[in-house]
């Protein structure tokens, strides 16, 4: 084929190679396993970490897009007075781009030019979302829960991104409308926003579930490796900053703290949800 023909086949040449570039990077950038310990000791009690790490969380999408989710999910945890506890999920996937089962990979020019200033610079250095984010892409979403005398949690609300990256809230119903018995948050955009509603059991792509061993108390070096106090705002349930450092023991002498801490609560303030 001439050089001329080639030419004159630009759509047919970006829809072969670009989808090749689009996966040439799966799985470089999710965070490292890090050994489970013992959930947050100066924030929440045994009996609490060990309910947030049992109760089973799904994560999926409508759309097919690029990037591969992570095997953990992290979370911060900031109980409440009242029994309740707000805890905040991170969802980390391996890139952030625009190459799928959607309308921007099928006109084809518009994800490439996406992919050309916002995720790879000349589809080779780090584009804009790198620059101003960080490594990969991580969404936040966080859920309140109530429990039960027995210490089972139940799912309130919750509330993750838009497409837009505005914050919407999510009802219960809204959380179980694909899985009856287990909250499930979800994107239709391909840039992984978890703030979908509307869908049925039918309409996800794919849904991956977490539950104990997979869902663990998010380690300060994961942290501050994906500069997460700048970044997947809707799980932030404590301030930007204690998200880089382990949480502090309560203060000796604190009593409120103390017995808060034996009912397996701690003393601090319930993040609005």
């Amino acid at each position: 084929m001439s050089v001329r023909n080639l030419l004159s086949r630009p759509f047919a040449v970006a829809a072969l190679a670009v989808p090749l570039l689009a996966s040439s990077t799966s799985g470089r950038a999710l965070p490292r396993p890090v050994p489970g310990g013992p959930a947050e000791p100066s924030e929440i009690g045994a009996a609490l970490g060990a309910a947030i790490e049992r109760q089973s969380i799904c994560v999926g999408s409508t759309v097919a897009s690029a990037g591969e989710l992570g095997d953990v999910l992290y979370y911060r945890s900031s109980p409440g007075e009242r029994g309740e506890v707000s805890v905040g999920y991170y969802a980390f996937f391996s890139e952030e781009r625009p190459w799928g089962n959607n309308w921007l990979t099928w006109t084809v020019l518009p994800a490439l030019a996406v992919d050309l200033v916002y995720t790879h610079a000349l589809l080779l250095g780090p584009g804009i979302q790198r620059v101003a984010y960080g490594k990969g892409d991580v969404e936040g979403f966080r859920i309140l829960y109530r429990m039960d005398e027995e210490g089972r949690l139940a799912a309130d609300h919750a509330v993750a991104d838009r497409g837009d990256h505005g914050e919407v809230r999510l009802e219960r119903s809204d959380l179980l409308s694909v899985d009856a018995a287990r909250p499930t948050v979800y994107s239709r955009w391909w840039s992984h926003q978890l703030g979908g509603q509307g869908a049925g059991p039918d309409d996800l792509v794919y849904r991956r579930c977490y539950g104990a061993g997979a869902i663990r108390p998010l380690p300060p070096e994961v942290a501050l490796d994906f500069r997460l106090d700048r970044r997947a705002a809707p799980a932030r349930v404590v301030p930007a900053a204690a998200l880089l450092a382990p949480p502090s023991p309560p203060r000796q002498g604190d009593t409120a703290a103390a017995r808060a801490s034996d009912q397996g609560l701690a003393f601090l303030p319930t993040v609005a949800l």
